[in-house]
């Protein structure tokens, strides 16, 4: 299998309920198929082989350098990101790139906050990617002062956008806004919603499910 190339990096703050992050972790566990998973979070995590970084500073830096971290332990020659608030269908882990040196960002992916009634349309999210893993590494490494250190850092993006490419599955990925992360904010297409997202179900129906 091509796609046995991958390897599935979860990275978490540990800062969503116990019970919605167990409802992550066990939606990558049926979905990742037998790919190698390693995770790297703030508090002891059952799943794949898990690094814990005990309670470091919570910010944007040092997800990365939790991404770093999960990175470095890899030997495939891919890596495909997975996070905690994030639920992914099957598709979404048997994508390999052709080249190594670009990120691939998933497109087929929405946004539901908490609270609202509809889902909408979003261009990309850091936990819907997958890179050759030594580029990933480089990339990373490069827009850090310091990785091996948790200080919080100014916030830079990872990769420029010539190296950006894309891919697609039919079914969606759904990144959650659930105000337990690091913000509630985020960009997405505000002409482009739905009120029913296959097979999640309606807004309704996945904040019952999930939240």
């Amino acid at each position: 299998k091509v796609f046995l190339m991958n390897t599935v990096i979860y990275y978490s703050a540990n800062t969503e309920s116990p019970e919605f992050e167990q409802k992550i972790i066990d939606n990558i566990k049926k979905q990742a198929w037998d790919l190698p998973i390693i995770s790297v979070t703030r508090k002891p995590t059952n799943l794949g082989k898990n690094i814990c970084i005990s309670e470091q500073p919570i910010c944007y830096s040092n997800s990365f350098k939790q991404i770093l971290i999960g990175l470095r332990e890899a030997t495939t020659d891919f890596c495909i990101a997975t996070e905690s608030d994030v639920l992914y269908p099957r598709e979404y882990f048997t994508f390999t790139p052709p080249v190594k040196d670009r990120v691939y960002r998933y497109t087929n992916l929405w946004v539901h906050f908490d609270g609202r009634d509809r889902f909408w349309k979003k261009k990309w999210v850091e936990g819907a990617q997958m890179c050759g893993r030594e580029h990933w590494i480089k990339s990373i490494e490069a827009i850090l002062e310091n990785p091996e250190s948790w200080e919080p850092e100014t916030f830079k993006f990872i990769f420029n956008e010539k190296d950006e490419y894309s891919w697609e599955g039919e079914n969606p990925v759904l990144y959650f806004k659930t105000r337990r992360g690091i913000g509630f904010k985020t960009g997405y297409e505000q002409e482009i919603c739905v009120k029913n997202l296959p097979p999640w179900g309606t807004a309704e129906e996945v904040r019952k499910r999930y939240l």
